[in-house]
């Protein structure tokens, strides 16, 4: 069984300086053996490690490498990183999301929710302003203190009916609520350990997505 490797961060560095459609079919064979289908493995072994603690089965998605160029000014055909989102079934992809990104020289492990439905917005809203919103804000302070990254709020103001000096401003003016770390060495996620590694990383963001499995996902 093939997984993450040396040889899958080489084709990544080798796909940055010939990102062309002729180069990639040339190397075809070489992208599904130190790629795909370690990514498939990993994304299958990484979705049953965190189905563990809650008891729900997860599924494993892999983003495609092919680039959507339709509204993009760049014309390079691809992706020269690895992308694989991991969620529980009975919340879906919609619901809060572990997520791992692999590039030459950085390995980024992520949690949360990129993009709220307008159900989940007002339910965020409505438990932000609620008495759990402290709760949150004191969960990702204590993640930021620690190196964590916080995606930036959407909007500048904050959002009617709540006044503009609410006490949590920051996390009413948010559309989406992610948290980001960077893996040190980016081999932390090769072989057969790998998503188990990275399981374990993840597991520092399980505060927030309970929090969000509580408030926001079932909306």
């Amino acid at each position: 069984m093939n997984w993450f490797g040396a040889d899958t961060l080489a084709f990544l560095a080798d796909l940055a300086a010939h990102n062309d459609r002729q180069w990639f079919a040339a190397n075809r064979e070489t992208y599904m053996a130190a790629v795909r289908d370690p990514a498939r493995n990993f994304a299958d072994a990484l979705a049953r490690g965190m189905a563990v603690a809650p008891g729900v089965p997860h599924t494993g998605k892999i983003y495609r490498i092919n680039r959507d160029l339709r509204f993009s000014k760049d014309r390079t055909p691809y992706n020269t990183h690895v992308h694989i989102a991991v969620w529980s079934r009975d919340t879906g992809a919609q619901g809060p999301t572990w997520m791992v990104g692999l590039e030459p020289g950085r390995l980024t492990l992520g949690a949360g929710i990129m993009g709220f439905s307008p159900t989940q917005l007002r339910a965020w809203r409505t438990a932000v302003a609620g008495r759990d919103g402290g709760e949150l804000h004191g969960i990702l302070r204590g993640l930021v203190d620690r190196g964590v990254r916080l995606s930036q709020p959407e909007l500048k103001r904050v959002p009617a009916p709540y006044e503009d000096g609410h006490v949590l401003a920051d996390l009413l003016c948010r559309k989406s609520v992610t948290v980001w770390r960077d893996v040190e060495p980016p081999s932390t996620c090769f072989g057969e350990a790998g998503p188990g590694n990275c399981a374990d990383g993840l597991a520092a963001f399980s505060s927030v997505v309970e929090w969000l499995r509580r408030h926001v996902a079932g909306c």
